[in-house]
């Protein structure tokens, strides 16, 4: 019993932790590709892209059959304000006419996704960071270089409604949206009608593929324009997690590898309370690998129905972790403040093979002692 619950509690343990970071990467991946272009184009010399030229781009780039969307916006790094509450941010703005698709609006959790002029929409936590709601005024502060004057830089300052707020899970962008009108970042910007970048999003089947895609773009728009995939800015991070993910994995392989001791305890035990059995069996001429695998197909199934349901009993606590709500994560270390479990058969697998290998090995280990026991030894001693 000590070693079937051993076997079970180790396994467990080892599956959930799988599932729980196979349900990080997961849900960063996701929320990483959602909350950012899966491909950006911009002037190399990070000048504004005229009207005219981003109607060009959209037609040539269009074309390609991975591409799903193509958004023009503005986006700048800004400041702001509630009183002597400061809190830097990205303005990022967008075309609400209908002309462009708005890529962010599922990620509107309150108040609505299409606004106006005098209207914006900010970041979950930089709302409470500020103490702001919908409904509320948020001034929002632009320090212009080059309108610098004896007393010092003259900022352009705009106070604006805050019509919605944004929640894509990605602590970063949530800390520091503000998604705004082009007209009001004009404004705001002191800058003539124009666009500062292209944000493009694939099929979700083109996504891996977008290094090769960006490539692809790079060398039809020319070196004037500079492309950049998601992957030149998220890759590593994915990368490092996955890494994370197999070392914590390695870690608790550990853990089954120490129920195996019990494992070698109970094989042990097994063959000194049947010597009597044993040497019975010697005497009718059994040999000593025949006898060996009768013991190891006798514990080998208790094993295996051992790690079955260590593997379901892992399943019920990664479900359990994911739908408790007494404890999240820490945005500002994590990026998501979510615990999310993904229960991959392929894991599910590997666990079943590792597991199964290290038990198997501390199954036959013990059972070495049946070529050492001596038939008459046996037999004088029962």
């Amino acid at each position: 019993m000590f070693m079937i619950l051993g076997i079970v509690l180790s396994v467990s343990i080892l599956s959930a932790g799988l599932n729980l970071f196979q349900g990080y990467e997961t849900s960063l991946k996701e929320v990483l590709l959602g909350s950012f272009p899966h491909i950006t184009i911009q002037d190399a010399d990070s000048d504004y892209l005229s009207i005219d030229r981003v109607k060009t781009l959209i037609s040539q780039i269009s074309k390609n059959p991975a591409v799903e969307t193509i958004t023009p916006s503005i986006s700048y790094s800004v400041m702001a304000s509630n009183g002597s509450r400061i809190r830097g941010a990205s303005l990022n703005a967008y075309d609400f006419s209908g002309k462009f698709p708005f890529p962010y609006a599922k990620y509107i959790k309150d108040g609505k996704s299409t606004i106006s002029t005098g209207e914006i929409i900010v970041g979950k936590y930089l709302a409470k960071e500020l103490g702001k709601k919908t409904g509320d005024e948020l001034k929002v502060i632009y320090p212009q270089l080059d309108r610098i004057s004896a007393l010092g830089l003259y900022p352009s300052e705009r106070s604006y409604r805050i019509a919605g707020i944004y929640s894509s899970g990605f602590y970063e962008s949530d800390r520091s949206q503000i998604i705004c009108t082009l007209s009001d970042a004009e404004t705001l910007l002191n800058i003539n009608p124009s666009f500062a970048k292209l944000e493009i999003r694939l099929h979700s089947k083109s996504i891996n593929a977008a290094t090769t895609i960006a490539t692809e773009l790079q060398q039809a728009l020319g070196m004037d324009l500079a492309v950049y995939p998601w992957t030149m800015f998220s890759a590593g991070l994915l990368r490092l997690v996955a890494m994370e993910k197999w070392l914590i994995f390695i870690i608790f392989c550990f853990l089954v590898l120490i129920a195996g001791i019990n494992v070698i305890s109970a094989v042990t035990t097994i063959i000194l309370d049947k010597k009597n059995e044993i040497a019975v069996l010697k005497t009718l001429g059994a040999t000593n690998a025949s006898i060996k695998k009768l013991f190891a197909y006798q514990v080998g199934l208790a094993g295996i129905c051992a790690i079955l349901a260590g593997q379901g009993l892992g399943a019920l606590l990664s479900l359990f972790v994911e739908n408790q709500g007494w404890y999240r994560l820490k945005g500002d270390v994590y990026f998501i403040d979510s615990l999310n479990a993904a229960i991959y058969p392929i894991n599910q697998v590997i666990v079943f093979i590792v597991a199964a290998c290290l038990v198997s090995v501390c199954i036959h280990y013990p059972l070495r002692q049946i070529d050492k026991l001596q038939i008459i030894e046996l037999l004088r001693n029962s």
